[in-house]
């Protein structure tokens, strides 16, 4: 089925099967589906999606949603000869974590089955078939490899991991006595640091309206960080305003929050988080979805300060896991978090010329000794949380009475669902002494 409509029709036997995986994925629920879809700056909305069902007589055990888009201008063969290139893919392949189809863990196998051979043997037209974020092994991974022939190539391009931290812990306290001693000293110093350097308040807010009266905020925060100009920061777009502004309204699929640290009055550092709690009661998580700070603040580490507070948070609330989603897996290793290994798996018809396209850059890459990014990946997200310092420019500063502007009236519109804690509530929350 086609369009914005198929995911509306069948928006219950999504969710019933994303809440029959073992893991439920909010990225994979419809309510998260159709905002990517309607809001996601990639694509244009009604246009590209594609929701396959797998029926076993009158029962549904799986769908994938999918887009099927026509990339073929991206090449320049393309341009000069007028050729058209199509290329299918998950509807939601980039701000996600693990994309893929929908069906309970015994039906997943041969679900995975039917879909690879449907597109293989029926669906017309497209050159590529893109799986991005599989675990090798998976039901995806192998039913994809399993079509290998004659007539399709199939490789797998390495990407980073996710990284997920197993909340294992009854406390905070118990969690940063797990992390290795010179990771300790780093963050209880800058802790200390940076509640010398002024007046500061914790915010911890939660629920749709809490974070929502976070927002503008958090957006002027993004203009003071290193994302400010690049592809990382949350302003790159209207449209991926837009579709924040959904996630942190709880349009999205996702119980949205938001973790700050106001200096003097002024927000310095903000993650914004998503869960499914509510959507799954018995097994739930949390995702670190968007995350800035002040640069000129970086010495303080307040970045360091929010991951700490998202970890009991995530604790406090009974969550299974957290998610820090994927780059920079050395550093989020520091704070237990586990790499999920995962690979974009790609199908290729051999008769076609994104087939010869592909393979010449591959030969070229192979003489160059493998320099270069591949120009058929789709450019790659960074969810970065951490790292910015080393990566990017100090943005021009703007006015910090703007910025303190802001501030205040989130912290006027603040009203249920948020906590605001001053030195000695701080005192009482961190696993450390901080003066």
């Amino acid at each position: 089925m086609t369009g914005i409509a198929a995911l509306e029709q069948f928006s219950a036997e999504i969710d019933r099967l994303n809440l029959a995986a073992p893991r439920p994925n909010p990225f994979l629920s419809s309510a998260f589906l159709k905002t990517y879809s309607l809001k996601c700056e990639y694509h244009v909305p009604d246009k590209e999606e594609r929701l396959y069902l797998i029926w076993d007589g009158p029962r549904l055990i799986g769908c994938a949603p999918m887009r099927r888009s026509i990339d073929g201008r991206r090449f320049r063969a393309a341009r000069i000869t007028g050729w058209s290139s199509i290329r299918l893919c998950f509807l939601a392949p980039l701000d996600t974590e693990l994309p893929g189809v929908l069906a309970a863990p015994e039906d997943e196998d041969r679900v995975a089955r039917a879909l690879i051979r449907y597109l293989c043997d029926i669906e017309p037209g497209w050159d590529l078939l893109e799986l991005a974020g599989q675990r090798p092994g998976g039901s995806l991974y192998r039913a994809a490899h399993a079509a290998a022939s004659w007539r399709f190539r199939v490789r797998d391009i390495e990407v980073q991991p996710c990284n997920d931290i197993a909340l294992v812990w009854n406390s905070l306290d118990e969690y940063f006595r797990s992390l290795a001693k010179k990771m300790r000293s780093n963050i209880s110093r800058q802790a200390r640091r940076l509640f010398a350097a002024g007046e500061v308040e914790l915010i911890l807010a939660d629920g749709a309206q809490a974070t929502t009266s976070w927002f503008d905020a958090y957006c002027e925060l993004d203009s003071r960080s290193w994302k400010s100009g690049t592809a990382a920061s949350i302003r790159r777009d209207p449209r991926r305003v837009r579709f924040y502004q959904d996630i942190v309204g709880g349009k999205g699929g996702m119980d949205p929050s938001f973790i700050g640290i106001v200096l003097d009055g002024t927000l310095i550092a903000g993650l914004i988080l998503g869960s499914n709690a509510r959507a799954s009661p018995g097994y739930h998580g949390a995702w670190c979805l968007e995350m800035a700070y002040d640069q000129s603040q970086a010495e303080l580490g307040p970045g360091q300060l929010l991951l700490l507070l998202a970890v009991s948070c995530a604790i406090e609330g009974g969550h299974r896991h957290l998610s820090f989603m994927q780059n920079f897996s050395c550093y989020k290793h520091r704070w237990g978090a586990l790499p999920i290994d995962v690979a974009n798996v790609t199908l290729i018809r051999r008769a076609t010329l994104r087939n010869l396209v592909i393979r010449l850059r591959e030969i070229g890459r192979k003489a160059n000794h493998g320099a270069g990014r591949r120009d058929d990946e789709p450019v790659p997200d960074d969810n970065d949380l951490n790292a910015g310092s080393a990566l990017g420019r100090a943005p021009a500063r703007p006015a910090q009475q703007h910025a303190r502007a802001m501030t205040s009236l989130a912290l006027a519109s603040t009203r249920q669902s948020v906590r605001r804690l001053d030195l000695a509530a701080a005192r009482a929350c961190l696993p450390f002494p901080i003066g």
